[in-house]
């Protein structure tokens, strides 16, 4: 059988991953699954998730579907701007594009750069955005980049400044899609604009460049809101395509999701857990969620 790309990279950064009917999934955090390519909008019978998580041992899943089914408003990042350029971007984000070439170059970044260098940056980002990440754990990011060494179809970009790497992004290269599934920054040299200027070149690379060009995908809207980042991509010249996200539990614990139990979770999170926690910060965001599915 021919996995996809996204596939073979979580397989082989040692997560489970898994196959149904519909689509590839990877347990994204303990007991939960999340379906890849994450651009892939799936609409799978209840009876298939049912089998899907007893075999997987999962409480609950969460997959992209189209908006006219049943699931939370969400978004899918798309640019489809084939012959990509400047003309294509808001006015502030062409001029920081224009800062970035100034500033900046372009190149590709080695695994032992991304080992190393990226982990600052994950650090730095997470850090100025307030944020818990797996990717601050030093062994789980090592994971990571083992998996990146070891997939075809990925590339990893870098803008420089000053000779040093400012921001990084990976990026998973299939047959109808280029998906952009990380990128972070060091928060030093963001007035040189080195977000702006990757960002550029990946969809120009994509789009116009190539002799077969690629629509990009810079990813599946969070689990919560996030408007700088959507401002910036729509910027950019992405279209935050609307969407549904689905989310899907086992059926055995589905009377316990309820919106009492979303409330004592706000609260805990909010009044006694001193820092961010990424599972009950996640765990809150996915019970909201849940709740809100229609």
């Amino acid at each position: 059988m021919e996995y996809s790309t996204a596939y073979e990279l979580f397989r082989n950064s040692g997560f489970k991953v898994f196959c149904s009917p519909s689509s590839e999934w990877y347990m994204i955090q303990p007991g939960m699954l999340m379906s890849i390519p994450y651009h892939r909008l799936i609409s799978p019978p209840e009876n298939e998730l049912d089998l899907l998580l007893k075999e997987s041992g999962a409480l609950g899943l969460r997959y992209p579907t189209s908006v006219d089914n049943f699931g939370f408003i969400s978004k899918l990042e798309i640019c489809e701007h084939f012959g990509y350029d400047l003309e294509y971007l808001k006015h502030g984000p062409r001029g920081h594009v224009k800062t970035g070439m100034k500033n900046c170059e372009i190149r590709d970044v080695s695994i032992e750069e991304l080992r190393f260098e990226g982990y600052q940056l994950n650090m730095q980002t997470f850090e100025r955005q307030n944020r818990d990440d797996p990717k601050a754990d030093i062994k789980y990011w090592h994971r990571l980049c083992d998996g990146l060494s070891k997939t075809s179809n990925i590339k990893i970009l870098g803008s420089y400044c000053e000779n040093k790497l400012a921001a990084y992004t990976v990026i998973i290269e299939l047959p109808n899609m280029a998906e952009m599934i990380l990128q972070n920054s060091d928060t030093a040299f963001l007035s040189y604009c080195p977000n702006n200027l990757l960002t550029y070149h990946v969809a120009r690379h994509y789009l116009t460049e190539r002799d077969k060009p690629l629509p990009v995908c810079y990813g599946l809207g969070s689990l919560e809101d996030t408007p700088g980042l959507d401002q910036y991509k729509s910027g950019m010249g992405f279209e935050l395509r609307p969407i549904k996200q689905r989310i899907y539990f086992r059926k055995e614990i589905r009377f316990l999701l309820r919106p009492a139990v979303l409330h004592i979770a706000e609260f805990i999170n909010r009044n006694i857990t001193k820092k961010n926690n990424y599972r009950i910060d996640k765990g809150t965001a996915l019970l909201k969620r849940y709740l809100e599915q229609k």
